[in-house]
């Protein structure tokens, strides 16, 4: 049997290094690009039996690309995998448009990747020895993978001058999705929870702002900036064993309106997070009183007293006189930021609200406070 070719496509280089090294052990031949637009070509010169790519590169469209090969008759029949992706929407675009299958991570991604690869071309697929990871990360990938990580967070906050002008350069945003969407996929195979939880939650995030970038906003380009510097704290060695599973977290919504409550419940929901609601300060402060809570959203505006006079007298809690408190308001003026800060507030956002960005400001504030880094 004449040895089966392989095309990779993706954009990071260690973890192009670490598929090809995996690929080629199991007995394929691999070429890759870090370029949508070399696709066609490499095609067409290597003759692939089987094109496996990310959706999320610099420039162009992954999606687009899928489409075009389905409208050429030579490519028609050409197995397409995708990488795994926390994307649904766009794992939904991509087989909408002709890809072969959005593969499933699993429990262990690399060893997902090369079953499906030999699946889809009539192989027989790793079985049992699914259970057996085909990749560890050992303390030589994992040191590659952290230095890496500091050049890419540098390359992320050169992304955000690009941002915060009058017209956001969208060529900029879409840079600064396709750092971050590597970067989540390294932190996947770190197997550092707090890690792979947050940066997959930002790309969600980036992925829903390049959609619609009109959402962008000083609220969500705030909520960016203060990702990237959390990413940079959780890649630090000693903070590995610091941070917690968060099936347990509690967090708590204090807002007078039901679709404030409905949305915010959804945004938890869609990072893992458990909360409860309070829709009045006495009924909060029932509530807290007494129970510990990994964070708080407060609102600003509430009947009874205000969200920064209710903020006062959670810190006079004692449950409660450092957990993280993020006021949600769709005032940004600097008396109402000073007014937070006063109050005891840690952080605000502002509305109307991105879901995504919700549920990233959540995982930086419970992981900030299980690292007493408030």
């Amino acid at each position: 049997m004449s040895t089966k070719r392989i095309l990779l496509v993706h954009d990071d280089r260690l973890l192009i290094n670490l598929y090809r090294e995996k690929l080629e052990g199991s007995g394929f031949a691999v070429d890759s690009t870090r370029t949508f637009d070399q696709v066609t070509k490499l095609i067409e010169s290597k003759k692939p039996d089987l094109l496996l790519m990310d959706l999320v590169l610099p420039t162009g469209d992954g999606v687009e690309l899928i489409k075009s090969l389905r409208h050429n008759p030579a490519t028609l029949q050409l197995p397409v995998l995708v990488f795994p992706t926390v994307l649904a929407q766009l794992g939904s675009s991509a087989l909408k448009a002709g890809a072969t299958k959005v593969i499933n991570s699993g429990v262990h991604p690399v060893a997902s990747v090369i079953d499906a690869a030999k699946v889809a071309l009539g192989m027989p697929g790793l079985g049992d020895s699914m259970d057996a990871p085909l990749f560890q990360p050992d303390q030589t990938w994992m040191h590659m993978a952290i230095e890496g990580a500091a050049e890419c967070l540098n390359q992320m906050r050169h992304c955000l001058p690009g941002l915060v002008t009058a017209s956001p350069d969208e060529k900029m945003l879409r840079t600064l999705w396709a750092l971050v969407h590597g970067f989540a996929e390294r932190a996947t195979l770190l197997q550092h929870k707090a890690l792979a939880q947050t940066s997959t939650a930002f790309d969600l995030l980036l992925c829903d702002l390049n959609e619609m970038p009109e959402q962008l906003n000083q609220s969500t380009i705030r909520t960016i900036g203060q990702a990237i510097d959390f990413l940079g704290t959780l890649c630090k060695p000693e903070i590995v064993s610091r941070t917690k599973d968060l099936s347990s977290a509690r967090v708590v919504v204090v807002d007078d309106e039901d679709s404030t409550l409905q949305f915010i419940g959804a945004a938890m929901q869609l990072v893992g997070l458990k909360n409860e609601r309070a829709q009045t300060p006495s009924s909060a402060l029932q509530l807290l009183n007494g129970h510990k809570s990994d964070l708080i959203f407060l609102d600003v505006g509430l009947p009874e007293m205000s969200g920064f006079d209710l903020c006062s007298k959670i810190r006079a809690l004692d449950a409660h006189k450092k957990t993280p408190i993020v006021f949600l308001t769709g005032m940004a003026s600097f008396q109402h930021k000073a007014q937070a800060s006063l109050s005891g507030g840690n952080d605000f956002i502002g509305k109307p609200f991105n879901l995504p960005e919700l549920g990233v400001k959540a995982l930086i504030w419970i992981f900030r406070g299980q690292l007493d880094i408030i």
